[in-house]
């Protein structure tokens, strides 16, 4: 991943909120929760760094999309 201080603060709390250590796969609601962002700025940044290979989306056992850092999950 490039140098953290190349993020926007925005994308920062959500890279943080990433990173957990006990978790590697999160859903929008938690990561909203994690990082105080709206809906509207969580999907914002989720898609630019998503753009930038950073973070990528899988499918949950319950069918719910969820999203991780490539670097942790592949």
């Amino acid at each position: 991943m490039a140098e953290f201080s190349q993020f926007d603060e925005t994308e920062q709390k959500l890279l943080v909120a990433l990173s957990h250590q006990k978790y590697k796969w999160r859903t929008k609601d938690r990561l909203s929760a994690a990082t105080g962002l709206t809906l509207e700025d969580l999907n914002k940044t989720l898609e630019d760094l998503m753009r930038k290979n950073v973070v990528r989306t899988s499918i949950s056992r319950n069918k719910n999309i969820i999203f991780g850092l490539r670097e942790r999950v592949g």
